[in-house]
């Protein structure tokens, strides 16, 4: 029986994920693409046939809806560079437009808000982005997705959009030889008459269309181990191309067990890790990660594991909140060499990931979140990553690692398999933290930047005090932020903290003696440029 205090707590959170999942999470999205709030797309099923050394594709997509609103009259979709053959609601002919990327589906029933209705799109071609047919570095055909951003609608159609999740499913036709990976639970693989072999993949945990990919060649699969987490036990493997059967992918399966420990429950049904054949060197699709086939690190393959849980499962609803997922996935890529291998490991990536920041933030001074930029390419920056990252480390430092690792495990388990945004985040965080968080998340994400501090300090031998003089000189806004003090007399250095919210602030010390030395935030939790100096 639980004590009446640890059920009040129990209460008071309880109370606050309804208040979160009772409401519209994902007001606020600012990115052009049209939402459609009377349609939700709850499960894809993509059938594909794919021929020996060929770029041309047969294919049908049937996609379950269900509709939020009375009287839906159309459903559109994105499908480019491809012919529509066929289409039916509920198996009976619809009519289509298909102009562009877009494709219109009339509705001949009549739906009223809960219903659904399955639409099956037929068509063929050979997609001109999205799905990569092309030889790979050992001259082998290979036929790999690469959706990221919104480039799935050029092999299937879709709403092409994170902010619309769904299940999916993938049964792919080809060559015998071929081994065909896909997300999710590998449910068969079947022998054909014509020397083709049917495999089919099913993903029963909605996911992002950026997400949905399917994979074919010739592989090597080589079984990692079990990654043994809480409550379960996940097979991890290795698809490689056959000439680089010795190639490894280091300790993932560690990496899986550690997330699931630190984060919550890790969402999938296995974690294959694949060598492709694509434009990214590292892409995180759901359960079935491609690395670019000359791009293996463990950097890159901690990075996209994390993905798993940030990125993945919590997705975000707006592209220009990108660094919820990149930004996680850094910080998090980072915090299991930190774990594994011991907090200067983990410093060193830190200090690199700043010099990167700071180097791009030279040439485009812009804040993380940027609706000015339109091309979803560019969100690819140091902002969206390294200063992501830096975001939810000094985050860290100023609630706490208590408070910081137990709102992170609230805000996955409120938001997971569903789309979120900052104010989420702030929401959830400022739960554990007990304060409000606004001043934080307004200058790191919301304003561009960052504190150049000036310090010089001085020593009074009459009065015994120590006198800090910290100046803010970045042409920016004033940034409130603590900053660790560590000033040594002797063997064992004694540790202040100084809250710094003005063009210039000072500080005074009583200390028994003179300061051997002085460091301003030591331990690198702060993302600033800094110099320290004696006055003379």
């Amino acid at each position: 029986m639980k004590s009446s205090r640890a059920f009040r707590r129990h209460s008071a959170r309880l109370l606050f994920t309804l208040l979160l999942t009772c409401g519209p999470l994902s007001a606020f999205a600012f990115d052009d693409y049209p939402r459609n709030p009377a349609l939700n797309a709850i499960h894809y099923r993509l059938q594909l046939t794919l021929a020996e050394n060929s770029e041309e594709i047969q294919a049908t997509t049937e996609i379950l809806f269900e509709f939020n609103r009375d009287g839906v009259r159309e459903i559109p979709l994105d499908l480019a560079g491809l012919t529509v053959d066929r289409v039916t609601e509920a198996g009976r002919e619809a009519k289509f437009t298909h102009t562009g990327a877009k494709l219109t589906i009339a509705l001949a029933g009549s739906y009223r808000s809960g219903d659904r209705a399955l639409i099956a799109i037929q068509y063929h071609g050979r997609p001109t982005d999205g799905l990569i047919i092309r030889k790979n570095k050992f001259g082998d055909h290979t036929i790999f997705a690469d959706n990221w951003p919104n480039r799935a609608h050029y092999w299937f159609p879709a709403i092409d959009h994170p902010y619309d999740k769904a299940t999916a499913e993938f049964l792919v036709t080809a060559p015998a030889r071929y081994d065909v990976i896909a997300n999710g639970r590998l449910l068969e693989t079947r022998s054909l008459q014509n020397g083709t072999k049917l495999t089919h993949w099913r993903e029963e945990t909605p996911i992002p269309v950026y997400c949905m990919v399917v994979g074919a060649t010739e592989f090597a699969v080589v079984h990692l181990g079990e990654a043994k987490t809480p409550g379960d036990e996940f097979q991890v493997s290795s698809w490689l191309f056959p000439k680089d059967h010795m190639k490894g992918y280091g300790r993932a399966v560690q990496m899986l067990e550690f997330y699931s420990e630190l984060i919550g429950p890790y969402p999938y049904e296995k974690l294959a890790l694949v060598q492709s054949s694509t434009r990214f060197g590292g892409m995180e699709n759901s359960s079935s990660i491609f690395f670019g086939e000359n791009a293996f690190d463990e950097n890159t393959v901690a990075h996209e594991i994390a993905h798993q849980w940030f990125g993945d499962s919590v997705t975000e609803s707006d592209w220009h909140h990108l660094w919820l997922s990149e930004g996680f996935a850094t910080y998090f890529g980072h915090l299991f060499f930190e774990r594994a291998d011991g907090r200067d490991r983990f410093v060193q990536l830190m200090l690199a990931d700043k010099a990167a920041y700071l180097q791009a933030y030279g040439k485009d001074p812009r804040p993380i979140h940027d609706p000015a930029i339109t091309d979803l390419f560019r969100l690819l920056n140091a902002n969206n990553y390294q200063k992501g990252g830096w975001v939810l480390h000094m985050l860290r430092h100023v609630m706490g690692d208590e408070k910081f690792f137990a709102g992170i495990r609230d805000y996955y388990r409120t938001f997971r398999d569903r789309n979120a945004l900052t104010d989420d985040l702030r929401k959830v965080m400022e739960f554990h933290y007990g304060q409000p968080l606004d001043w934080f998340f307004r200058q790191w994400i919301f304003e561009p930047g960052y504190p150049v501090y000036d310090a010089v300090w001085k020593w009074d031998e009459s009065t015994q005090q120590l006198r800090l003089r910290v100046t803010q000189r970045q042409e920016q806004a004033l940034f409130r932020m603590p900053l660790d003090l560590e000033i040594r007399t002797g063997s064992r250095p004694q540790r202040e903290i100084i809250q710094l919210s003005e063009r210039e602030q000072t500080f005074t010390f009583k200390l028994n003696a003179r300061p051997q030395s002085i460091a301003l935030d030591p331990d690198e939790w702060v993302l600033k440029v800094l110099t320290l100096r004696e006055e003379n």
